[in-house]
């Protein structure tokens, strides 16, 4: 366990009833797992010192003060053995290959990783309480977490113990905990525009959806021809309002199921969108 320069500690409630995790230096639940996915693919580097950034990394130093922040940057040294960026770069290296092998079995990669159970000792025990959160009685496993070593393996433990739903995002390739099993894409941020993986991989599927169905494709080609004539209506262009595009919108997916059920003929469907 980490050696740290003075005490400090914080309370992780585990719900009994669902996967969620509530610390009491913050007023948020999070889907368990999620604080620990989120620190193992944190960029430490953009950090910097910034007590703020560093206050964001994970809820355990949710309430440390500038001074607590001070040491753990001062003691950044290969030879300190106190909690430093150092020490969190190596935690983080260690969590992503014990969630690897969680996630798709033991390997060469993370054999040395699988051993790190044996190796620490995990000495918070937890204590069934019946706890307020957001103004509902919730009954949770209570531990006094006192490192933050600790803290990361008992939410590892609880996602062992529980067989957590972990998955692979389809377009960043990170690891994700899913609010349903068939999401395929995390919520992650990804490109500067600030859509996420969510928005962008929906996408990409649609179109690849789209390539493969030709019903579809004319359907999508006629629905962005008359949208532009209801939001940008032109002089000499025959414009639409928005009761009528959607009473056309109405109508042409009605047709399109009857075109892919063979009650009305390509041709003809295409045809009638052209109108």
């Amino acid at each position: 366990m980490l050696k740290m320069n003075k005490t400090r500690y914080i309370h992780m409630y585990i719900d009994v009833t669902d996967e969620t995790v509530y610390f009491h230096s913050t007023s948020v639940l999070y889907p368990l797992g999620k604080s620990l996915l989120d620190f193992v693919y944190l960029d430490l580097s953009s950090v910097d010192g910034n007590c703020e950034r560093i206050r964001e990394l994970h809820p355990f130093f949710g309430q440390w003060n500038n001074d607590d922040i001070s040491n753990l940057i001062i003691n950044n040294s290969e030879y300190s053995n106190e909690l430093s960026i150092n020490k969190l770069q190596e935690l983080q290296n260690t969590y992503r290959k014990l969630l690897d092998a969680f996630v798709y079995g033991p390997s060469t990669q993370n054999e040395e990783a699988t051993h790190y159970f044996s190796r620490h000792p995990f000495y918070s025990s937890g204590t069934l309480i019946n706890q307020t959160v957001k103004n509902e009685n919730r009954w949770m496993i209570d531990y006094l977490i006192m490192s933050f070593e600790d803290c990361l393996m008992c939410e590892l433990m609880e996602m062992v113990r529980r067989r957590q739903i972990i998955k692979i995002c389809k377009n960043c390739g990170r690891l994700f905990v899913p609010k349903r099993s068939n999401v395929e894409y995390c919520t992650r941020v990804f490109t500067q525009d600030g859509r996420t993986c969510s928005d962008v991989g929906y996408i990409k599927t649609f179109e690849k959806t789209v390539q493969k169905d030709e019903w579809l494709q004319a359907y999508t080609r006629a629905y962005k021809t008359h949208y532009a004539r209801m939001t940008k209506p032109r002089k000499n262009t025959l414009n639409m309002t928005r009761e009528a595009f959607e009473e056309w919108q109405k109508e042409a997916k009605k047709r399109l199921e009857l075109a892919r059920q063979g009650q009305i003929s390509p041709d003809d469907y295409k045809e009638w969108l052209k109108k």
